[in-house]
């Protein structure tokens, strides 16, 4: 018995020890998996910023044969070779070689075109008394002239190198000819991990007007707007009422502000004017809040959706506001018979969506409910629910200052 409890204790002293090898085994496989992450994160950051710093420098070679063409006239040249630093593989090679020539095709004024010739990059042997040579077309001109005639023909090369926290480009056009002479070389250098302008490759402009305007983008980012707003509010008769309330126009201004620099969220006071001959006068103070919901930030470049919602007082004054009063029929041919002023006086809560396109023009279309109106039968609704019932339906266009 002894013995079985001698073995028993035997075997879970070995198991124990098992299971702790393996524990401190896989300890160190986890941080060493962990700082393989690391590592390759960091990795793939270098790789971005160099690739950012790259296009930079393609744009600014670009843009410099914009101002000065290489040639005086339009003047083919085949791309010989794309170098990169080691390490960064063909990938970053094939983004620089597309980034360039969508560079050059949209913008014709450099005066360079990328020309394809299939003999500059096929493999070609050419024998003399010197010897056998076997290279590329684009490396040995002479056997280049026999295989694709002897027209002018030029080269460009691209030898992008990091060197030490600059990424240098260096760029040559070369005349394929036996002596290969270099009619046009620019050296660019930039600091890998400086911001890239992301300069649009359409009407390139240089990195001070590039500059000028990101700091006129920002500037014009002020919390502070002035809005001109014009909406039209609409309602509809009710269901014991034969006559429906006019739609009312309304002239707002006011000041409108935002509380980041994102401009994620929005607050406006407006103050609102309504002015129809023989038909009605009005005014209004109105106060909304809104949120951004097509993005975490504002957008410079595309549409921005905002949804809304906001309460505004309103009084109007006039013939045409008679179906607004909340009374019976024969009342209300008693007032348009009388000599009394026909006011009508109420609050609104709205709720709403706004398209807004750099921070200049706005579309919006909203829903409004009146409290005073909640249990009328002169004032319809356009969209009733179990929660809330929407008396007004509107429209607005904004333009901000």
């Amino acid at each position: 018995m002894s013995r079985r409890r001698l073995s028993s204790a035997v075997w879970i002293a070995l198991a124990l020890l098992c299971a702790g090898a393996a524990w401190g085994q896989r300890a160190p496989r986890g941080a060493e998996a962990a700082r393989q992450e690391e590592l390759v994160r960091l990795r793939r950051e270098v790789a971005g910023e160099i690739q950012l710093a790259a296009f930079n420098l393609l744009d600014e070679l670009v843009y410099g044969w914009t101002q000065a063409p290489p040639f005086g006239a339009n003047t083919p040249l085949v791309l010989a070779d794309v170098t990169v630093p080691v390490g960064m593989g063909t990938g970053l090679e094939s983004l620089l070689e597309n980034h360039l020539s969508t560079l050059l095709l949209a913008n014709p004024s450099a005066g360079v075109t990328l020309s394809h010739c299939p003999a500059c990059a096929a493999i070609v042997t050419h024998s003399g008394p010197e010897g056998t040579v076997i290279s590329r077309g684009l490396d040995n001109p002479e056997a280049l002239a026999k295989v694709a005639g002897e027209a002018d023909r030029y080269g460009l090369y691209i030898d992008v190198a990091a060197e030490g926290a600059w990424l240098v480009l260096r760029a040559r056009i070369t005349r394929l000819t036996p002596e290969l002479p270099i009619v046009w070389s620019r050296t660019l250098s930039a600091a890998v991990g400086a911001p890239s302008l992301l300069r649009s490759p359409e009407g390139l402009k240089s990195a001070a007007e590039a500059r000028a305007e990101y700091l006129d983008v920002l500037n014009d980012r002020s919390p502070i707007t002035v809005p001109i707003r014009f909406a039209v509010r609409t309602y509809t008769a009710g269901v014991e009422a034969n006559i429906t309330p006019p739609p009312v126009i309304w002239l707002q201004t006011g000041v409108e502000f935002a509380f980041t620099q994102a401009q994620a969220w929005t607050g406006s006071v407006l103050v609102g004017y309504a002015w129809l001959p023989q038909a009605y006068e009005g005014f209004m103070i109105q106060g909304r809040l809104s949120r951004l919901i097509s993005g975490e930030t504002r957008s410079l470049t595309g549409p921005n959706v905002y949804l809304f919602c906001g309460g505004a007082v309103m009084t109007l004054e006039g013939t045409a506001v008679a179906p607004l009063q909340n009374i019976e029929t024969d009342q209300i041919v008693e007032l348009l018979e009388g000599d009394a002023p026909i006011r009508a006086a109420f609050a609104a809560i709205n709720l709403g969506l706004e398209a807004r396109v750099g921070n200049r023009v706005g579309a919006s279309i909203f829903l409004e409910t009146m409290p005073a109106y909640a249990d009328s039968t002169r004032i319809g609704e356009f969209f009733q629910n179990n929660v809330i019932d929407f008396h007004s339906f509107g429209v607005e266009v904004t333009f901000c200052f």
